[in-house]
């Protein structure tokens, strides 16, 4: 799908539920891998080209409504390294690319999520408030 210097961002694998367990529950892997239609619209997993190791997840969340979000989580241990930064640069690249217009919501606070959008060139545009509280919007 995309690669950097240090990651290579491909297709969720049934495996990668096992590596993702402490960023995400086993749904978001089965709900890429069953996904209809275009799978490159869904998470990708994040792997180190040094050694493979699956570090997180980056990529597309599409909301019928809303449109297409841009998501991310990295294994705690690889945390710290801008692995997220790295991966949802290229994410975003690729949807640039593809003419996909894809924007990232983030609950305050979280500073770390908030850097990371920042670092690609994403702005704060919008916030609302739902059931779950407020929702800051962030597009390039």
């Amino acid at each position: 799908m995309a690669c950097t210097d240090r990651l290579r961002l491909r297709l969720l694998q049934p495996e990668d539920a096992v590596a993702l367990r402490e960023v995400t529950g086993p749904g978001l892997v089965n709900a890429a891998l069953t996904a209809a239609g275009e799978r490159a619209l869904t998470p990708w997993a994040v792997v180190l080209r040094d050694g493979g190791a699956v570090a997180g997840f980056c990529g597309f969340f599409v909301r019928p409504i809303k449109g297409t979000t841009m998501g991310y989580g990295i294994v705690p241990e690889y945390r710290g390294r801008g692995l997220a930064t790295e991966a949802a640069g290229a994410v975003l690249d690729w949807a640039d690319r593809h003419d996909i217009d894809v924007y990232s919501s983030v609950r305050p606070p979280n500073p770390a999520s908030v850097r990371v959008l920042e670092k690609i060139g994403m702005r704060l545009v919008d916030s609302y408030y739902d059931e779950d509280g407020q929702r800051d919007i962030y597009r390039r």
